[in-house]
């Protein structure tokens, strides 16, 4: 008697490798975007072909259009009704002014970090800043202004007000391109060290009138080197000028 005839076992095709989410697509656009603006790529007021951008970087214009739409909120981008998007212009008067905003914003941080941060915390800054400090005959302008940027941002999380960090990460996307610009200057990458080193034993100290006095000569210093950097700026964005 023939046996009852065996069922073939059918295996399960492997799996195919997860497709990257919409929602990565889309981050990884923005960010090249900002970049972008942020570095004056797009020169000040220049209309932004949407079709050409998404093919340089190889997605459709949908995720260009959501990221163009993030930085028109942001402000590094602007959007003319029935014209299209465009480049945010190179206005020194609105430099200034953010300058000035974020120099009475970066004194309200430290404020209220010298009364609510806790010792850890402060502890950690000074170890983040002297971490800096011992690596930087290693770095490059824009490394050096990512640290700094890290340095204040690190205070105002210490104040625990989420709204001032926002605001202060905010503004300084849209002066970025002149302050790693004044950051270059020798001269000034010495202060800025030093100054950083003296608002950190401050707060240390718990001397909130200290810090804040040494927050205000950070920042003014800042503010004044600010018109040549914009100068140089204008000559990088329309002469190819680059750094030595």
């Amino acid at each position: 008697m023939a046996g009852t005839p065996r069922k073939k076992t059918i295996k399960a095709a492997p799996k195919a490798a997860p497709a990257p989410r919409a929602a990565d697509s889309v981050n990884r656009v923005y960010a090249a975007i900002q970049r972008m603006a942020v570095n004056f790529e797009f020169r000040p007021e220049q209309r932004i072909n949407e079709v050409e951008l998404a093919a340089t970087l190889g997605v459709s214009r949908t995720p260009v259009r959501e990221a163009l739409n993030r930085l028109v909120i942001e402000g590094l981008i602007t959007l003319v009704p029935n014209k299209g998007f465009y480049c945010r212009p190179f206005d020194a008067e609105q430099i200034i002014g953010l300058f000035e905003v974020r120099a009475s914003l970066e004194r309200l941080s430290v404020e209220l970090a010298a009364e609510r941060a806790s010792d850890v915390r402060i502890a950690e800054l000074m170890d983040f800043w002297n971490g800096v400090r011992a690596n930087r005959a290693a770095m490059d302008a824009e490394e050096l202004t990512s640290r700094d940027e890290e340095f204040h941002i690190r205070i105002a999380a210490m104040g625990g007000n989420p709204e001032l960090v926002r605001m202060l990460e905010s503004i300084n996307a849209r002066i970025r391109f002149v302050r790693r610009i004044e950051i270059e200057n020798p001269q000034r990458r010495t202060t800025t060290f030093d100054e950083h080193l003296a608002i950190a034993e401050a707060l240390k100290a718990r001397d909130r009138g200290r810090a804040v006095a040494c927050m205000s000569d950070h920042i003014g210093i800042s503010v004044a080197d600010a018109v040549s950097a914009m100068k140089e700026g204008l000559a990088r964005i329309y002469m190819g000028r680059m750094a030595s």
